[in-house]
């Protein structure tokens, strides 16, 4: 949700199915050796949760961290806005294309080998990254990273979630969840630093240490997650992955392109194709046997298709902020280097408070009322933004964001418990992966729509963007109504 990503507490979903087999056999699902007369081998959970979160964190982190750089990279490279929101854009997306395939391959080659393997890859692609000489290989390092975020995240929360025991399983993926959601508030401050050093480059280098320092501590504190050959590993839709991620690229470049006199017939030929693709990825989705990438049949549950548009609500109304506050931040107060995403940080403070706060009080109101209530203050605090912008104090900026991190928090929250208790546990990994690309999907649109009005917006692009979040976040209230009440 990189809501990626990171939003709420959507990867303890994932985690939590491997929860449901650990109360039967504790032992099978984390991956600890069974034991045989009382024998065992201990497991050390504590520093095995360490490096698990520390594992989350950095691939969350990351997201953040590059949003403060977004001018700073512009300016390395003499390019415009619009093309440098694509270093984002394509790690939002190649994270969603590897969230289909992780069942498959953790099916095949185990939970801890594909944590690794997403780790590889996210420190090769921050290497890359930092070795880019134009933004073109600097977007294509971009997905190698995000593809290995993609893996990194939600297995290492499965994985923790396979270590704990079933009366410890709550407190564990909540110290995980406490740590995701850190990374909104500290990210800015960490990516101004890093930008002080006048090495853009650094963003990327400080992955490799922690990637090295995470990878050592997995191989020694998480144990190797065993497999039953005689299982037959899920299909991967590989096909269903081309259609869906080719047609949602080709909407987001027409979405870039938009609005540029010179862009002629390229914007609405690549919105035509995208539309082709996508047409074709819901005719595939809902005729397949297999699991699809996205399996859009989930929606005909209860409550399911309105709690997943309101978490892609969510993943737009997230990275749209994290996006353009540091860049409006530079514009309008001059800031720059570690105060640059102080607008963030307040975002991330309310963010941190409510997203925990939301998921208790929604299991005893219920998500409706809570995500009505949260919708609201959303829609309210950026509408006033978006009318003040241009004369607002800093002072009263943090007030107000710190306030719509709050409802932001108390809408993504309750709706992902919502999601998923129409579902039977055969459904929520597939479930969960839906709500990971719905929200990675969303973001970048978001990111897409920053590079689009910050180019051909004039200085109205702050009051043009904003707007927009505000009536996304009108839209919740709309869609909460679908929302179930009290649990039972």
């Amino acid at each position: 949700m990189e809501v990626k990503a990171g939003v709420g507490n959507a990867p303890t979903t994932a985690a939590g199915d491997l929860a449901a087999r650990a109360r039967n056999d504790p032992d099978a699902a984390s991956g600890r050796p069974r034991r045989h007369g009382g024998d065992a081998t201990r497991v050390h959970t504590g520093p095995a949760v360490v490096v698990l979160a520390g594992a989350a964190l950095i691939a969350v982190l990351d997201g953040t961290v590059v949003a403060v750089a977004l001018d700073a990279l512009s300016g390395a490279f003499d390019a415009p806005l619009s093309t440098v929101v694509w270093v984002t854009i394509a790690y939002l997306l190649a994270a969603a294309a590897a969230l289909p395939l992780l069942g498959y391959a953790s099916a095949r080659h185990g939970g801890r080998t594909v944590f690794l393997a997403g780790l590889g890859l996210f420190g090769l692609g921050s290497l890359l990254c930092a070795l880019a000489g134009s933004p073109a290989t600097l977007i294509a390092a971009r997905v190698v990273q995000g593809f290995g975020g993609g893996l990194l995240e939600p297995s290492a929360m499965a994985l923790a979630a396979g270590l704990a025991r079933p009366e410890a399983m709550g407190r564990v993926l909540a110290v995980l969840a406490t740590v995701v959601n850190v990374a909104p508030a500290a990210g800015p401050l960490l990516g101004g630093l890093l930008l002080r050093t006048g090495h853009w480059q650094w963003l990327f280098l400080v992955n490799l240490p922690l990637g090295l320092a995470v990878a050592a501590g997995a191989l020694v504190f998480v144990p190797a997650s065993p497999r039953d050959p005689a299982a037959a590993p899920p299909r991967a839709d590989v096909g269903g992955l081309v259609l869906l991620t080719g047609g949602y690229v080709g909407v987001l470049y027409a979405v870039n392109r938009a609005g540029g006199h010179a862009a002629g017939w390229t914007p609405p030929v690549a919105a035509a194709a995208g539309a082709v693709l996508l047409a074709a990825y819901v005719r595939h989705a809902l005729r397949t046997r297999a699991t699809p990438a996205l399996d859009l049949r989930l929606a005909r549950r209860p409550g399911f298709g309105a709690g997943l548009a309101v978490m892609s609500l969510v993943g737009l109304v997230m990275y749209g902020q994290v996006t353009a506050l540091p860049v409006f931040a530079a514009d309008r107060y001059g800031l720059h280097g570690q105060t640059q995403g102080v607008l963030v940080c307040a975002l991330g403070v309310g963010l941190l408070v409510s997203m925990s706060a939301g998921g208790w009080a929604s299991d005893r109101v219920g998500a409706r009322p809570l995500v009505l209530a949260g919708g609201a203050g959303v829609a309210v605090t950026l509408a006033v933004f978006a009318a003040t912008a241009r004369h607002l104090p800093l002072a009263a900026g943090l007030v107000l964001f710190v306030v719509a991190g709050l409802a932001l928090g108390l809408t993504a929250s309750p709706t992902v418990a919502a999601l998923f208790r129409p579902l039977s546990p055969a459904e929520r990994p597939a479930g969960t992966t839906a709500l990971f690309m719905s929200v990675q999907f969303a973001a970048s649109l978001s990111v897409a729509l920053l590079g689009l009005f910050h180019t051909h917006g004039g200085a109205g692009w702050v009051r043009t963007l904003f707007t927009v979040l505000a009536a996304a976040g009108a839209a919740t209230c709309l869609l909460a109504t679908r929302l179930p009440g009290r649990p039972a």
